[in-house]
């Protein structure tokens, strides 16, 4: 018996971690594109063997995407954190930290809406929910039913509502697309810093991130604060 049955002896095929896991051969297609998945074994274009451990891979990613509608690119954080032998409290508190960054902000609306609920709900017009997304202020999870929104979609289509009553436009919000890609790049670089700082482990994920939003809201507030007294000073010259 060669070395490759040896190995194949211990792994699962496709078929078999689908039906460990209880989900369709497309779903560990899609996991795999997306880099959650990873065969340890190819013996051909379409015949590829995995690990065991990806029945419970599966398992929590859908428990994860299900129960805390985390997105795909925050479980892969988490599945790689695994791998990497990070200890049960690191863990742990890395998931506490993610529940209380994607729990709901908008009470008595938990379930994911359709296109439809969402205009309902924020009296967002068709052409303007377009324009939002385009803009990546509005961005829906994919799913087998279409295109979903959550709690966070809502409020900031509400809030979007409000400011178009202040007379803001759509193209007058454009500079919120940068923002989001400067929080992005953040996001990705203190990732980054974590992971290749000596005893990563032991980083107080939880305390760190708030320490981060913590700055970053008082520098918004000292931000808005001079911006607030520029526009007072104008107000007063034009009144004298």
């Amino acid at each position: 018996m060669g070395k490759t049955d040896i190995v194949k002896q211990t792994l699962m095929r496709i078929s078999e971690v689908a039906k460990a896991a209880g989900v369709s051969l497309p779903t560990i297609h899609y996991y795999t594109r997306e880099g959650l998945l990873s065969p340890l074994l190819k013996t051909a274009p379409n015949m590829a063997y995995y690990s065991p451990d990806c029945v419970e891979d599966i398992r929590l990613i859908k428990e994860l995407q299900s129960e805390k509608f985390l997105p795909l690119s925050v479980i892969k954080i988490i599945l790689q954190a695994r791998r990497d032998g990070q200890d049960i409290e690191h863990l742990g508190e890395m998931r506490t930290l993610l529940d209380d960054v994607f729990q709901p902000v908008v009470t008595g609306e938990p379930n994911p809406l359709t296109a439809g609920e969402l205009l309902n709900a924020s009296g967002l017009s068709a052409p303007e929910l377009k324009g939002l997304q385009s803009m990546g202020l509005l961005v829906p999870r994919k799913t087998a039913k279409g295109d979903v929104y959550d709690d966070i979609d809502l409020r900031v289509a509400g809030i979007i509502k409000e400011l178009a009553g202040f007379g803001l436009e759509l193209n007058d919000l454009g500079i919120y697309s940068r923002y989001i890609e400067v929080i992005r790049n953040e996001a990705d670089e203190i990732h980054n810093k974590i992971h290749h700082m000596r005893g990563m482990d032991k980083v107080p994920v939880a305390r760190l991130f708030s320490t981060l939003n913590s700055l970053k809201a008082y520098l918004a507030t000292k931000v808005y604060r001079q911006a607030l007294e520029m526009h007072q000073q104008d107000m007063d010259k034009k009144e004298s």
